[in-house]
Protein backbone atom coordinates (compact mmCIF):
# COMPACT_ATOMS: atom_id res chain seq x y z
CA UNK A 1 0.00 0.00 0.00
CA UNK A 2 1.74 3.55 -0.97
CA UNK A 3 2.14 5.82 1.77
CA UNK A 4 1.96 9.71 0.54
CA UNK A 5 3.72 11.08 3.69
CA UNK A 6 7.30 12.07 3.03
CA UNK A 7 10.02 9.17 3.73
CA UNK A 8 7.20 7.10 4.70
CA UNK A 9 6.32 8.51 7.57
CA UNK A 10 3.47 7.21 9.87
CA UNK A 11 2.26 10.61 11.43
CA UNK A 12 -0.69 8.84 13.61
CA UNK A 13 2.43 6.06 15.11
CA UNK A 14 4.32 9.23 14.69
CA UNK A 15 1.71 11.24 17.12
CA UNK A 16 1.28 8.58 19.80
CA UNK A 17 4.98 8.08 20.16
CA UNK A 18 5.43 11.72 20.42
CA UNK A 19 2.77 12.01 23.40
CA UNK A 20 4.42 9.14 25.29
CA UNK A 21 7.68 10.53 25.03
CA UNK A 22 6.46 14.09 25.93
CA UNK A 23 4.88 12.38 29.01
CA UNK A 24 7.38 10.12 29.92
CA UNK A 25 9.97 13.29 29.96
CA UNK A 26 7.75 15.28 31.72
CA UNK A 27 7.27 12.90 34.34
CA UNK A 28 10.91 11.59 35.01
CA UNK A 29 12.05 15.95 34.77
CA UNK A 30 9.69 17.04 37.14
CA UNK A 31 10.57 13.68 39.46
CA UNK A 32 14.23 14.23 38.96
CA UNK A 33 14.05 17.95 40.44
CA UNK A 34 11.60 17.19 43.12
CA UNK A 35 14.39 14.31 44.14
CA UNK A 36 16.95 17.03 44.51
CA UNK A 37 14.72 19.16 45.82
CA UNK A 38 14.08 17.03 48.85
CA UNK A 39 18.05 15.68 48.61
CA UNK A 40 19.11 19.59 48.77
CA UNK A 41 16.77 21.09 51.20
CA UNK A 42 17.23 24.77 48.90
CA UNK A 43 15.99 27.96 50.07
CA UNK A 44 12.80 28.67 49.30
CA UNK A 45 12.45 31.37 45.79
CA UNK A 46 9.58 32.70 44.26
CA UNK A 47 9.72 31.14 40.96
CA UNK A 48 10.88 27.35 40.85
CA UNK A 49 13.21 27.74 37.57
CA UNK A 50 15.41 30.09 40.17
CA UNK A 51 15.65 27.42 42.44
CA UNK A 52 19.04 25.56 42.82
CA UNK A 53 17.63 21.90 42.43
CA UNK A 54 15.83 23.19 39.25
CA UNK A 55 19.22 24.67 37.85
CA UNK A 56 21.02 21.66 38.71
CA UNK A 57 18.18 19.10 37.33
CA UNK A 58 18.07 21.24 34.26
CA UNK A 59 21.72 19.78 33.46
CA UNK A 60 20.46 16.18 32.52
CA UNK A 61 17.07 17.15 31.06
CA UNK A 62 19.20 16.65 27.64
CA UNK A 63 20.43 13.01 28.48
CA UNK A 64 16.77 12.04 29.74
CA UNK A 65 15.27 13.32 26.68
CA UNK A 66 18.18 11.55 24.46
CA UNK A 67 17.57 8.57 26.05
CA UNK A 68 13.79 8.59 26.12
CA UNK A 69 13.34 9.69 22.40
CA UNK A 70 15.74 6.92 21.09
CA UNK A 71 13.64 4.33 23.32
CA UNK A 72 10.41 5.63 22.05
CA UNK A 73 12.41 5.81 18.21
CA UNK A 74 13.23 1.80 18.59
CA UNK A 75 9.24 1.89 19.39
CA UNK A 76 8.44 3.21 16.14
CA UNK A 77 10.58 2.23 13.71
CA UNK A 78 10.65 -1.68 15.61
CA UNK A 79 7.80 -3.30 13.25
CA UNK A 80 10.09 -1.92 10.40
CA UNK A 81 11.95 -4.87 8.68
CA UNK A 82 12.91 -2.88 5.80
CA UNK A 83 15.56 -0.45 6.18
CA UNK A 84 15.75 1.32 2.89
CA UNK A 85 15.15 5.06 3.52
CA UNK A 86 15.07 4.61 6.94
CA UNK A 87 17.38 7.83 7.70
CA UNK A 88 15.10 9.86 5.32
CA UNK A 89 11.96 8.49 7.23
CA UNK A 90 14.27 9.12 10.62
CA UNK A 91 14.95 12.57 9.47
CA UNK A 92 10.95 13.26 8.68
CA UNK A 93 10.24 12.06 12.28
CA UNK A 94 13.15 13.68 14.43
CA UNK A 95 11.11 16.78 12.42
CA UNK A 96 8.03 16.10 13.10
CA UNK A 97 8.73 15.76 16.97
CA UNK A 98 10.65 18.87 17.12
CA UNK A 99 8.08 20.90 15.58
CA UNK A 100 5.44 18.96 17.91
CA UNK A 101 7.66 19.91 21.29
CA UNK A 102 8.07 23.34 20.55
CA UNK A 103 4.76 24.19 19.59
CA UNK A 104 3.25 22.25 22.44
CA UNK A 105 6.33 23.28 24.92
CA UNK A 106 5.34 27.60 23.42
CA UNK A 107 1.62 26.93 23.93
CA UNK A 108 1.88 24.92 27.22
CA UNK A 109 4.82 26.92 29.11
CA UNK A 110 4.45 30.41 27.59
CA UNK A 111 1.11 30.91 26.28
CA UNK A 112 -1.09 29.19 28.98
CA UNK A 113 -0.18 31.53 32.67
CA UNK A 114 -0.14 28.45 34.91
CA UNK A 115 2.68 27.94 38.11
CA UNK A 116 4.77 26.65 36.04
CA UNK A 117 4.93 28.99 32.92
CA UNK A 118 7.32 31.73 32.25
CA UNK A 119 7.48 34.59 30.05
CA UNK A 120 8.56 33.79 26.52
CA UNK A 121 12.75 35.39 27.41
CA UNK A 122 12.64 33.49 30.92
CA UNK A 123 11.91 30.04 28.52
CA UNK A 124 14.08 30.92 25.74
CA UNK A 125 16.73 33.15 27.01
CA UNK A 126 16.56 31.94 30.62
CA UNK A 127 16.61 28.34 29.99
CA UNK A 128 19.42 28.68 27.18
CA UNK A 129 21.14 25.93 26.83
CA UNK A 130 19.47 23.61 28.12
CA UNK A 131 16.10 23.82 25.70
CA UNK A 132 18.33 24.10 22.75
CA UNK A 133 20.13 21.31 23.19
CA UNK A 134 16.75 19.15 24.68
CA UNK A 135 14.94 20.63 21.38
CA UNK A 136 18.49 18.71 19.31
CA UNK A 137 18.13 15.62 21.59
CA UNK A 138 14.54 15.68 20.30
CA UNK A 139 15.50 16.11 16.47
CA UNK A 140 18.93 13.83 16.75
CA UNK A 141 17.08 10.61 18.50
CA UNK A 142 15.51 9.13 15.02
CA UNK A 143 18.77 9.40 14.08
CA UNK A 144 20.91 7.87 16.34
CA UNK A 145 18.56 5.21 16.99
CA UNK A 146 19.06 4.34 12.73
CA UNK A 147 22.59 5.00 13.03
CA UNK A 148 22.63 2.24 16.25
CA UNK A 149 20.52 -0.39 14.13
CA UNK A 150 22.30 -0.04 11.28
CA UNK A 151 25.89 -0.82 13.60
CA UNK A 152 23.93 -3.81 15.13
CA UNK A 153 23.28 -5.01 11.81
CA UNK A 154 26.77 -4.99 10.25
CA UNK A 155 28.05 -6.32 13.68
CA UNK A 156 25.74 -9.12 12.86
CA UNK A 157 26.32 -9.88 9.49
Amino acid sequence: MPNPTPAGLRPIRAIATFLLGYIAVTILAIALSVALEQIMHPPPVKEMVRSESYVLSEKFYPLINVLVWTALSWGYFRIRRNSTNLFKEALSLGSMWLILAMLVDYVGFVLIKNPISLSAHDFYIGQFPWIYLIYLAIFVSPLLYVLLRRKSQAAAA
